[in-house]
């Protein structure tokens, strides 16, 4: 686990700066310095922030149908239990101690933005530990034992909605030692790391919309009033040449070597190639790609590992060198804002109808989207002209604006949220599901086998299987 500082100390690493224009440009050194600096600190809880984001959505976009197994019948995307191992350790090891650290240095050496961003960060961090898991540790986390307690997961979204409310209090101060290139997503922009900190607010607050829908959709529309104002705020880490975008380097390139893992599935491909809606979206050739020799579009077939005409390659927008690891996008503030619009309107997820400006939401969630991954304004008028697309504010349905998300988050692990949250839509189920399910869906990760092992007894306590439903889940 992530608690005895020793153990940090030997196994941590930070990232040693070699030009002061490029923080990316790095050596790993296998030691955490005890007297590493803020700037040290920020960009290594940065990239490990990515790897956690990285890992969360290999699995949560395989859970809800975006991806599926390329090459076999036991994958992941047949609903098979699995720990993320990699996510608990790059959250546990690597994310919480080191922006502990920044935030505790930062209130000493009066860097109050420093402390805003890593709150933003931690928050963050716990959205991703708490859809995966449910009650994860936080509050007796980086300290000196092995067998820390859980918080539930109604108090992590608790703390989240803290944390960024104090986050906002300390970017607004915006003094003293002030971040600039060592932050490698907003450059020290700390206007755009506050209209961050609210997007999220808003995103953590539609999580628990089945508990209270009227609360969660008052409390997102008042946060993103001060949220992202377009696709220049989105929240994405930029890699370079030595330093290289998961997708690329662990998807993409393997999958020219034929070392398959994922792919699209036909559940998200025939939404995209019309199959479904009856007009292709112009979004297709940009974010997928045809292998050699194929001329029609085709995704695998969850649990199947075949079906397939695709693949994510080096040519794609999500997963060519040059792309960015998206974390959370303009775009899917204005699918919160459409979907808080919606339910304030009276919706169900069975009703129609929402006000203008919700049905403008909608319009925008899609076109922003479409905009950053270079579809052409005329493409983008078409689509949105068309009649499965323009179906009118009276005519607005959850669906429509649930599809519309699922599309425009791709490669992005909280869309799992929206898929539990509106019972996997009418996917289908895999092939072969896995069997300890019951015929039901996929609701969590396991834990960690690592943490079984050291804290057994809390692991036993907070451990539920895999079918059921989270707390946030429930009315």
């Amino acid at each position: 686990m992530k608690n005895i500082k020793r153990l940090w100390i030997i196994c941590v690493p930070i990232i040693l700066l070699t030009g002061c224009n490029n923080y990316l440009d790095i050596n790993v050194d296998p030691t955490l310095k005890a007297d590493a600096t803020m700037q040290e600190l920020l960009p290594t809880a940065q990239f490990y922030t990515g790897e956690a984001s990285y890992q969360q959505a290999y699995v949560a976009c395989q859970y809800s149908q975006q991806l599926g197994n390329a090459i076999g019948e036991d994958g992941i995307d047949t609903y098979a239990e699995t720990d993320n191992t990699l996510g608990w350790s790059n959250m546990y090891l690597y994310v919480v101690p080191q922006l502990n650290a920044i935030i505790s240095k930062g209130g000493s050496e009066d860097a109050p933005v420093y402390v805003g961003v890593a709150k933003v960060l931690m928050a963050y961090n716990l959205g991703i530990a708490t859809v995966n898991w449910e009650n994860v540790p936080y509050s007796q986390a980086d300290q000196k034992n092995f067998s820390p307690a859980y918080d539930t997961q109604e108090q992590i979204y608790g703390t989240i909605q803290k944390l960024l409310d104090e986050a906002i209090v300390e970017l607004a101060k915006n003094t003293g030692t002030l971040p600039s290139s060592d932050d490698l997503i907003y450059n020290g922009d700390a206007a755009k790391w506050t209209r961050l900190a609210y997007s999220l607010k808003a995103r953590y607050a539609m999580h628990l919309s089945l508990k209270n829908p009227q609360q969660a959709a008052q409390a997102a529309i008042a946060a993103l009033e001060k949220g992202m104002t377009g696709n220049a705020d989105d929240f994405q880490l930029q890699y370079n040449s030595k330093n290289l975008n998961p997708w690329y380097s662990r998807v993409a390139i393997p999958n020219t070597t034929s070392n398959l893992s994922v792919t699209f599935t036909n559940t998200f491909v025939n939404l995209m190639n019309g199959t479904v809606q009856g007009i292709e979206d112009p979004r297709l050739p940009k974010v997928i790609s045809l292998k050699n020799n194929q001329t029609v579009y085709a995704g695998v077939v969850p649990g199947s590992g075949s079906g397939s005409t695709v693949d994510l390659t080096a040519k794609a927008w999500h997963s060519n060198i040059n792309s960015p690891l998206v974390m959370m996008t303009y775009s899917e503030t204005a699918a919160i804002k459409a979907e808080a619009l919606f339910l304030l309107n009276g919706g169900t997820p069975t009703s129609t109808g929402t006000s203008a400006a919700g049905y403008g939401a909608y319009l925008e969630m899609i076109s922003s989207n479409m905009k950053k991954v270079g579809v052409t304004d005329a493409d983008i008028a078409k689509y949105l002209a068309a009649a499965p697309v323009n179906v009118s504010a009276a005519k607005l349905t959850a669906k429509h604006i649930i599809t519309e998300k699922f599309k425009s988050m791709l490669l992005i692990g909280d869309i799992w949220t929206d898929i539990r949250k509106y019972s996997y839509l009418d996917f289908p189920m895999p092939v072969k599901p896995n069997p300890d399910l019951g015929g039901s869906r996929i609701q969590r990760m396991r834990y960690p086998d690592s943490e079984i092992t050291r804290n057994s007894k809390t692991v036993q306590a907070n451990q539920k299987d895999p079918e059921m439903p989270m707390w946030w889940m429930s009315k």
